[in-house]
C-alpha cells in the first residue's frame, strides 16, 4: 500500500468529502476514488461508506486509519528533517529535558561541551513532564531524553539509557535559620520545622530514599515545579528544603548543608535503539558526562 492510499484514509476521516480530499491533494476526483475501490479490493474488506452525503470510515477502515496517522506523521517528520540537514547540511539533534534536568543542562555547562560537535548538528533544547519527554521520545520528535532516575530507565526493550550524572543531596535554609545553630546535628533536627520540596518525581524519590535512611519522616508543605520558585519559597517562607547540589546556583543566598548517606540524585540520557544515527547519541552522551570545566 503507496503513502498516497495511506495519506486518503486520513483525508477522508477529516474531511469527509471525496471533493474536498482531491482538492487537498490536488489531484482529481475520479482518481481519488479509483484509489479508494483500489485499496478495498487490495485488502477484501470494505473500508468506506456513504451516509447522508458525507463519506465515512467502516471498523475497518477506523482500524486502519489508526496505522495511517502513525505512518503519516512519521512521513512528515522524515520530510522535515530531511529539509532542515538540506537547509543547514546540519543533522538537527533534539534533546528533551524533564524541568530539572533542564536546570542541570544549563548550569552544568553542557551546551558548551556540545559545542565540540557543532559542525555535525544543530542543538534544540525543549521542557516536557516525564510521560510527555518519553513519549515525544518514542514518536522520533525528541532524538535524547534528560531526565531524573525512573522506572522506565529499568526497561531497555526500547530504549538504551546511561548514567550521565550523579549529586549528592543538600539541605537549604534561609540565612538565621533555627536549624543552622545545631551546626553537625542539623540533619537530626529536620522533622521539627517547615519544609518544601522540588515536585520532580525523581528529585522526590531520592529524598524519600534519604529520609529513609536517615530515619527522617518529612512531611512537606508544598511542592514547586521549578528551582527558581522553590529557591524564593525558602527565601520568603524561612522552609527547608532537600536539593541535588547540581541544581543549586552558584549565589543563591541561602545556607547549604552536606548531609550524611550515599542517597543521591541521578540523570540518565535515554535514547531509542532505533534512532538512525547511534553514533552521534553516543557521542553527545560521552560530552554531557564530562565534567564541567
Amino acid at each position: 500500500m503507496s503513502l498516497l492510499k495511506l495519506k486518503l484514509i486520513v483525508l477522508i476521516d477529516r474531511y469527509k468529502q471525496v471533493t474536498a480530499v482531491a482538492k487537498a491533494l490536488q489531484i482529481k476526483q475520479p482518481t481519488v476514488s479509483f484509489h479508494m475501490k483500489k485499496m478495498e479490493e487490495e485488502w477484501g474488506v470494505k473500508l468506506f461508506e456513504t451516509r447522508t452525503g458525507k463519506v465515512l470510515l467502516t471498523p475497518h477502515g477506523k482500524m486502519m486509519l489508526h496505522y495511517a496517522s502513525q505512518i503519516d506523521e512519521l512521513y512528515k517528520e522524515a520530510t522535515m528533517k530531511l529539509a532542515m540537514i538540506s537547509e543547514t547540511e546540519k543533522k538537527r539533534l533534539v534533546i528533551g529535558c524533564t524541568e530539572s534536568a533542564g536546570e542541570w543542562f544549563v548550569k552544568s555547562g553542557a551546551l558548551s561541551r556540545l559545542g565540540k560537535i557543532s559542525d555535525k548538528a544543530k542543538v534544540s533544547v525543549a521542557l516536557y513532564n516525564q510521560d510527555e519527554l518519553f513519549q515525544k521520545l518514542g514518536s522520533g520528535l525528541v532524538d535524547l531524553a534528560l531526565s531524573g532516575e525512573h522506572s522506565r530507565h529499568e526497561d531497555s526493550s526500547e530504549w538504551r539509557h546511561q548514567l550521565v550524572r550523579s549529586s549528592r543531596l543538600a539541605l537549604l535554609a534561609p540565612n538565621g535559620h533555627p536549624v543552622l545553630e545545631a551546626g553537625s546535628d542539623a540533619a537530626r533536627k529536620l522533622h521539627d520545622h517547615d519544609f518544601v520540596e522540588l515536585s520532580d518525581s525523581s528529585v522526590v524519590s531520592s529524598v524519600r530514599a534519604w529520609s529513609r535512611q536517615a530515619h527522617h519522616f518529612l512531611q512537606p508543605n508544598a511542592s514547586f515545579g521549578s528551582v527558581p520558585l522553590l529557591l524564593q519559597a525558602i527565601a520568603a517562607s524561612g522552609s527547608l528544603a532537600i536539593l541535588p547540589e547540581c541544581l543549586l546556583p552558584a549565589d543563591n543566598g541561602l545556607m547549604q548543608i552536606k548531609l550524611d548517606g550515599a542517597a543521591s540524585w541521578h540523570i540518565h540520557a535515554s535514547w531509542r535503539h532505533s534512532y538512525w544515527d547511534q553514533a552521534m547519541a553516543a557521542d553527545v552522551v560521552s560530552l554531557l558526562s564530562e565534567e564541567k570545566e
